[in-house]
């Protein structure tokens, strides 16, 4: 499975998560069987991890963009 069309942000990516452990099971995730395509995505993983990590939001100018 591979959920497409705009989920370009990490809150939206873990509604899928959560949905599918809940539906399918703890199995289903991994890259086998279960993964995103968005480049988009990766980046605001990115923007999750520096504020996380220093408590303050950066600018998406500071990464790639697509």
């Amino acid at each position: 499975m591979k959920p497409a069309g705009g989920i370009s942000k990490s809150k939206l990516a873990l509604h899928y998560l959560i949905m599918v452990k809940e539906v399918l099971g703890q199995d289903w995730l991994n890259n086998h069987w279960f993964r995103f395509g968005a480049s988009s995505l990766a980046n605001d993983v990115l923007l999750q991890l520096v504020k996380q990590k220093t408590g303050a939001y950066q600018s998406a100018d500071y990464f790639a963009i697509d």
